[in-house]
């Protein structure tokens, strides 16, 4: 800018204010709210209820019920402001007990502020029991729950009978998933009703409620057996009561104990909750309770719902850093923190925050001081009768709880891997510590853990490593690296490093590695590019190996590729390298490691290879039965030292195609041999592959009423409707059979080619294991499952069904 000045000594640059400039001389910033009118102060003050333990909480809450007193006559303010409420009870549970509590202030003042409230939490609790969105039903029941006698002296109570009596009309198969939902709904209020300070809710109260509720809290999802994280029940946890129970079952029994006994503490059980309204000594006038109206059908996949099982990273260390399974605490911090964490997918960095300050939501004496160290938590506690729970424990259990909740997490896993990635950034001190510890758990109960939590467990390790340097202490698992490949432990560190090298680059990982592991990456796969096997000059097809990749490199027309190939089948023939049974297969394998060669730079330049030679793909592919089966092979032979890479192009070419999700499982089933089973490429491929498989017909499942309900359709437009779902139904049954088929003879089989008994031991538990997944994926109901239907106030066991008899969700 000096430059453009100095060019023309008539232009001079304009003066720079400085503060003296002022006609009062009196220069001074302005506050950003001080242009902020009443309700977004009002909003912004609501929204930060709690968030510092430096405000004194009971003026903050005074303050917020007498700005919206204040402004409540203004018809624009109220709504805005109502909307506001709204959002913060479904978006924000920490904050539930604290927005109830404004209005239970506010009601004592005008009882027209709280009757307002009421009816629009009302409505909204309403709509959303109509459309089926069980979660937010759930923190509005809470809401109600923490207003207190604001709504009568039976506070809550009215609602969760109303929901109790409708329970027998979701008791019967197909509506397990109903009847678990609104069991859990009315279990997790009650603590809130019992710290409520309501008239006639108490311990008898809620005694008569759990006599109602019993006859469901012991009914089973069809797939529970299958939704285990720990397979056969050697779940690793000090409290045995837990293993294998949902959510549900635990919080059932945690209810049970808290009225068997009382503590002499004031932060365990029900204590562990907030109480902000405990400086309010009346309630004010009664406001009517809403009644609820239940649809028939809920327009929602009955299906999907599943309950939620126990799990915890923490819950088998010698000194607890977290609420055990058997006291309410535990499942109280769970419910609200996985809540945050699923409800504000939108935003992981106010997540965190919330995260790494959740002992400002609760009893500030049910947590230890944060980032107090673990070797020092049995001292600080020690002689006071003191909490040793650590906040950031709790919250870390609660994320990983969600990042390994089967059958599926509720957001991607990558949402839950970049909390844990801010949260270390966000209190390093804090949180490195704790994610150490829930590192070494997992990994020391490998050989317990599910199968595909296991694949979870490495795509979430080497991500993590990724964002910060790739350190770790490799050292403390060296004495694994004699274990077979097959071994989970093995398998896990292989495959955490081939990921990490997808990730970065071989040789650099290799530098972050001590001298014993270095050798688990080989030079071949330090090279930037795989070599040709063609460049080679003892290969028999060298010659034309090359000329075929010059000229497909080089875009020659059609007649010239042809041309090329036959060429490489008369030689093959020539040199007797044609199998009789397909005498194609060797001219596809150049074929496909030219396209392979020629992408090898980028996803780019395989895509467009593959795109440019598509139509000859498709039609070499139905060359023979095996043809596809074959690509694949050729594919991952060519990125054998890569192996997510060739995982990777394979993915492409099913997406155009070229080959068929069977083809894919059938390889890795059959040609890929039984080590395959512990890698991490394998599992991918296939269950990538199901994935599609089952969304394909889920997809046209949903579409089914829009398109048959349409107007001017047409019977031969139904028709080829129908005959697309029935195909994709068959499909996904094939791959069903084979998955079933291959993975149920690896788990059985008695292979004399095996020296190795411990591989071979292990390679059956890798047989069970994805044998179990894919049944979980294809939702087959497990034949030891029996789903209890509640007859007569009877438990009846439902029979089981055969394994072959299998039925698709």
């Amino acid at each position: 800018m000096g430059d453009y000045y100095r060019r023309d000594g008539n232009r001079r640059p304009p003066k720079r204010r400085y503060r003296s400039d002022d006609d009062d001389g009196d220069y001074r910033r302005g506050n950003r709210y001080d242009r902020e009118d009443s309700l977004a102060k009002l909003k912004r003050e609501t929204i930060a209820l709690a968030d510092s333990p430096l405000v004194k909480i009971e003026d903050a809450l005074q303050n917020v019920a007498t700005g919206f007193i204040q402004n409540f006559d203004n018809e624009e303010f109220r709504a805005s402001y109502l909307d506001c409420l709204h959002d913060l009870v479904i978006e924000q549970p920490f904050k539930i007990p604290f927005v109830a509590t404004v209005i239970r202030v506010a009601n004592l003042e005008k009882e027209e502020v709280a009757k307002v409230v009421v009816e629009h939490m009302g409505a909204a609790l309403q709509k959303f029991l109509q459309l089926g969105l069980f979660t937010q039903v759930k923190l509005l029941m809470r809401f109600f729950a923490c207003l207190g006698n604001v709504i009568g002296d039976d506070g809550v109570r009215p609602l969760l009978e109303q929901i109790i009596e409708k329970l027998p009309d979701y008791n019967k198969e197909g509506d397990e998933g109903l009847l678990l939902q609104f069991t859990y709904i009315v279990l997790i209020t009650l603590p809130y009703a019992l710290v409520s300070g309501t008239t006639n809710i108490d311990h008898d109260a809620i005694a008569e409620l759990l006599v109602k509720i019993k006859p469901f809290k012991d009914i089973k999802d069809p797939m529970q057996t299958l939704l285990d994280p720990f397979s056969g029940n050697n779940t690793p946890y000090n409290e045995r009561r837990s293993e294998g129970q949902h959510m549900l079952e635990v919080l059932y029994l945690n209810l049970e104990v808290y009225l068997s006994g009382k503590a002499d503490d004031e932060f365990t059980s029900i204590r562990c909750l907030p109480t902000p309204w405990d400086h309010i000594t009346e309630s004010g006038p009664a406001q009517p309770v809403p009644v609820l109206e239940f649809p028939e059908e809920y327009p929602i996949d009955k299906n999907s719902l599943h309950p939620e099982m126990y799990f915890s990273v923490f819950a088998d260390q010698p000194v607890q850093t977290v609420p055990p399974p058997m006291d309410m605490a535990s499942t109280l911090f769970r419910d609200a923190i996985v809540d945050t964490i699923n409800i504000l997918d939108c935003n992981r960095l106010s997540v965190s925050r919330f995260l790494i300050e959740i002992d400002c939501f609760f009893n500030p004496k049910s947590f230890l001081k944060r980032a107090t160290p673990y070797d020092r938590v049995k001292e600080v506690a020690d002689g006071e009768q003191q909490s040793r729970w650590k906040p950031e424990d709790i919250a870390v259990d609660a994320i990983f709880s969600q990042l390994f909740r089967l059958p599926a997490p509720v957001h991607k896993l990558v949402y839950y891997h970049s909390i844990l990635t801010e949260l270390c950034k966000l209190a390093p001190a804090a949180i490195a510590p704790s994610l150490g510890r829930a590192i070494r758990f997992m990994y020391r109960n490998l050989e317990v853990l599910d199968t595909e939590l296991i694949y979870r467990f490495v795509d979430w390790f080497s991500h993590h490593l990724s964002n910060f340097g790739y350190t770790w202490k490799w050292a403390e698992w060296s004495e694994h690296l004699n274990y077979p490949d097959v071994h989970p432990k093995k398998a896990f560190i292989l495959g955490s490093l081939e990921k990490e090298i997808r990730l970065s680059f071989a040789t650099r990982i290799k530098g972050t590695l001590p001298e014993a592991f270095k050798e688990l990456i080989p030079e071949e796969r330090e090279k930037e590019q795989p070599v040709f096997k063609y460049d080679l000059q003892d290969n028999p097809l060298a010659e034309v190996g090359k000329e075929l990749l010059t000229v497909v490199s080089e875009r020659k027309e059609e007649e010239e590729i042809e041309a090329v190939l036959t060429k490489v089948t008369a030689v093959a023939q020539e040199k007797s390298l044609v199998e009789a049974s397909d005498p194609g297969a060797i001219t596809r394998d150049v074929y496909v490691t030219c396209i392979c060669h020629i992408g090898a730079k980028s996803l780019s330049h395989v895509l467009s290879c593959i795109e440019r030679c598509k139509e000859k793909l498709l039609a070499i592919g139905m060359e023979h039965p095996d043809a596809r089966r074959q690509i694949v092979g050729s594919v991952l032979s060519y990125w054998k030292d890569q192996p997510g890479i060739g995982a990777n192009v394979v993915d492409k070419l099913l997406n155009y195609s070229i080959v068929t999700p069977l083809s894919v499982v059938e390889w890795v089933l059959h040609d890929a041999g039984h080590e395959a089973l512990s890698n991490t490429h394998a599992w991918e491929m296939v269950a990538t592959t199901i994935n599609k498989v089952n969304n394909r017909v889920r997809q046209i499942l949903a579409a089914r009423p829009s398109v048959l309900g349409s107007e001017g359709v047409t019977p031969d437009q139904i028709a080829v409707f129908e005959e697309t779902l029935k195909n994709a139904e068959d499909e996904q049954a094939l791959i069903l059979a084979e998955v079933t088929k291959a993975l149920g003879a690896m788990a059985e089989m008695d292979d004399d080619a095996i020296v190795d008994i411990d591989s071979h031991a292990w390679v059956q538990w890798w047989a069970s294991g994805w044998l179990r997944a894919f049944k979980r994926k294809f939702g087959v109901k497990d034949a030891d499952n029996k789903t209890r239907l509640i007859e007569n106030g009877s438990a009846a066991a439902a029979p089981a069904e055969d394994d072959t008899d299998a039925v698709m969700a």
